[in-house]
């Protein structure tokens, strides 16, 4: 069975369309509303399968009320129900499945709610090839389909394909950062409102809270991931198990002992700081937190380094991320000088003065020169 909601200001079109759908059988009306703020308001255990909507009404366009209506119903499609035909090219932008004219053909609601069914059963075919078979082993299809996040200096993420997912804007962007940073644990729509939109009041940031999670889930459905965006209680999370980061191997690495084979992989990984482009207030903690993680390992690894290229690929490590510890320098500059390389060692010591100079008005100990 069917469950559908329908939205039309004229409380005449709500009933004719109950009957059509009686008529035709197969769909419950899980309500009928006059406003869309009604069926967002009264959303609360409804979970709809369609939604009739009308585009001109007076509180808002149908079709701009798209996005708010997919935010709170994720899984519903849209069908839009109008007595105006020029607004056909946009309502399928915005993924409707349908389109009625009024006064609605049987024929056309049934051709409507077919291709629903089409839709769904396509659906539910992807969701089998990615839940575990009777063995309760995942399929080798569904362990390699994982999106690539990469978060060490700037955000990409990127599909199943490798190819580069872009973003419909920013706050669709710093959306799923900011539920990524959570690992999945549950964040209060509130929340989210307070972090990405914390200077606007709260009619305008849920407006725009709607729209941007429409976009969100969009953007990764097209990528072929429809279902990673949990929703239930107003909070919303990220499935992490579908998503594989450099972060979660850097904190491999980094809990790891001091093998130099690993502390190669982490000098090529660690790229940059934590969303270091993005520079996102929300993830300052973790951003300082890892930094400093990163350069104590580095200064374990340093000491215990016993090939001499390795050793110095840290101590350049270690001045590129903590650019005013002079005793960095100094090491570099004695650990060149005994491999025999006497213009390299002035070089760091140089640039460790005019760094020191430069920027903090300092004169660096001279001993080392010596």
């Amino acid at each position: 069975m069917i469950k559908a909601i329908l939205i039309d200001d004229e409380e005449i079109a709500l009933d004719v369309m109950e009957i059509l759908l009686q008529e035709v059988g197969g769909v419950t009306v899980l309500g009928k509303f006059r406003l869309v703020s009604e069926a967002i308001a009264q959303s609360e255990g409804m979970q709809p399968d369609l939604i009739f909507l009308d585009i001109e009404m007076p509180e808002t366009n149908g079709l701009a009320a798209s996005a708010s209506l997919l935010a709170v119903f994720p899984d519903a499609n849209i069908v839009y129900v109008t007595a105006h035909h020029t607004y056909a090219v946009d309502a399928f932008e915005t993924k409707a499945i349908g389109y009625l004219l009024k006064p609605v053909a049987k024929h056309r609601l049934l051709n409507t709610l077919e291709r629903h069914a089409e839709l769904r059963e396509k659906a539910a075919r992807r969701t089998a090839r990615t839940l575990p078979g009777p063995d309760g082993m995942m399929s080798a299809e569904s362990r390699e389909k994982r999106l690539s996040l990469k978060l060490l200096e700037s955000m990409e993420l990127y599909d199943a394909e490798d190819r580069l997912i872009t973003w419909r804007t920013k706050k669709t962007k710093e959306m799923f950062s900011f539920l990524w940073h959570h690992g999945g644990t549950p964040v209060y729509r509130l929340r989210i409102l307070e972090q990405l939109w914390p200077q606007l009041d709260s009619e305008r940031a849920q407006a725009l809270f709607h729209t941007t999670m429409y976009y969100m889930r969009n953007t990764l459905k097209t990528a072929g991931f429809p279902d990673i965006i949990g929703v239930g209680d107003e909070r919303y999370w990220v499935r992490m198990d579908q998503i594989a980061s450099d972060v979660a191997r850097l904190e491999e690495l980094l809990g790891k002992g001091r093998r130099a084979s690993d502390a190669e992989e982490l000098l090529s990984l660690y790229r940059g700081d934590y969303f270091e482009t993005e520079n996102y207030s929300w993830a300052n903690s973790r951003r300082y937190e890892l930094r400093a993680t990163v350069i104590r390992h580095l200064e374990q690894l340093e000491e215990g380094a016993a090939v001499a290229s390795l050793k110095e690929r840290l101590l350049r490590k270690l001045i590129e991320l903590h650019p005013y510890e002079e005793i960095y320098y100094d090491r570099l500059a004695l650990h060149l000088k005994a491999m025999g390389d006497a213009a390299a060692a002035d070089k760091v010591l140089r640039l460790k003065e005019t760094t020191f100079r430069t920027d903090l008005g300092l004169t660096p100990n001279e001993h080392i020169r010596e």
